[in-house]
């Protein structure tokens, strides 16, 4: 008992000391929540892939453009706030259609989208062109756009069956959804992220 009363501020000062660096590398990792949908959280992390395949795809799609543009004054800059506010607005959308899909297929659902993607796993020219294209590995390509592209044609295909429209439901999904977004430069409007001015 006297060693814990001799020691004790010492061991409150570790403790402190540890809890600031688990702390510093959760943020410094990006493992702490941007977004909340539904309940569901998004980490800086994922939306930090998100956004920088977004921007590489767009500087890439830019860079062949301005190439066939004799006026190159035309050419408007990167907008860094829209490439951010879309691909939050992406993330969103993504965990809507995969919470449906999820809910309609229950277990199934990952089967079925593994399915789906095995068919071009395979293929070199893909896992090149997510690399050159979006800037990302295959794996990371995979999880990014492949998976969440797999859950859209999945809920298209069961909304044309009923005879909707993705964007209609999307629409009225948007609306009953409770979206909060830890960042003051933007808001949900009820249909998508927008920035604070």
């Amino acid at each position: 008992m006297e060693f814990y009363r001799r020691y004790k501020p010492y061991v409150i000062f570790s403790a402190f000391i540890v809890f600031g660096l688990f702390v510093f590398a959760l943020i410094s990792g990006g493992y702490y929540p941007i977004l909340s949908v539904n309940g569901s959280y998004v980490s800086a992390r994922t939306f930090w892939k998100n956004y920088q395949a977004s921007s590489v795809y767009y500087q890439k799609v830019m860079d062949a453009y301005s190439s066939t543009v004799q006026d190159k004054s035309k050419i408007k800059p990167v907008n860094v706030n829209e490439i951010k506010r879309l691909a939050l607005t992406q993330i969103v959308e993504n965990i809507l259609i995969s919470a449906e899909v999820q809910k309609e297929l229950g277990g199934d659902l990952d089967t079925i989208v593994d399915g789906r993607i095995s068919k071009i796993e395979g293929d070199k020219d893909l896992q090149k062109a997510a690399e050159g294209v979006y800037g990302l590995n295959f794996a990371e390509f995979k999880d990014e756009i492949l998976v969440p592209l797999a859950k859209e044609e999945i809920l298209t295909g069961r909304l044309f069956l009923e005879g909707k429209k993705l964007n209609d439901w999307l629409d009225e999904a948007k609306k009953s959804s409770q979206v909060k977004i830890f960042s003051s430069q933007f808001f949900w409007d009820g249909k998508e992220i927008q920035v604070k001015k």
